[in-house]
C-alpha cells in the first residue's frame, strides 16, 4: 500500500526592514564608519612609523625590487 505524503504550506515570515543582522550585534552604519576612520588613521600612523625607520625602508625597497623583477618575468612569459 502506498503512503501518501502530506505537505503543508507555510507563509513566509514577514521581514522587518528596520532590523538588520550584524556580526557585531547592535552596530549600525555610524559605528561602522567610525571604525573605518579609526582603522585608516591607525594604518596611516603605522605607515608614518615605517617611513621613519630607514633600515626597514631599505629592506622594503630591496624586497620591492625583487618582486618587481618577478612580476616583470611573469609579464614577459619567462619561467622561474
Amino acid at each position: 500500500m502506498a503512503i501518501k505524503k502530506t505537505t503543508t504550506k507555510s507563509t513566509p515570515a514577514k521581514k522587518n526592514s528596520s532590523v538588520g543582522i550584524s556580526i557585531l550585534g547592535s552596530s549600525n552604519k555610524t559605528d561602522m564608519k567610525k571604525w573605518e576612520i579609526e582603522s585608516a588613521m591607525s594604518t596611516l600612523q603605522r605607515a608614518s612609523d615605517i617611513q621613519k625607520n630607514s633600515k626597514l625602508m631599505n629592506d622594503i625597497k630591496k624586497l620591492a625590487a625583487e618582486k618587481a623583477k618577478e612580476f616583470t618575468n611573469i609579464a614577459s612569459g619567462k619561467k622561474f
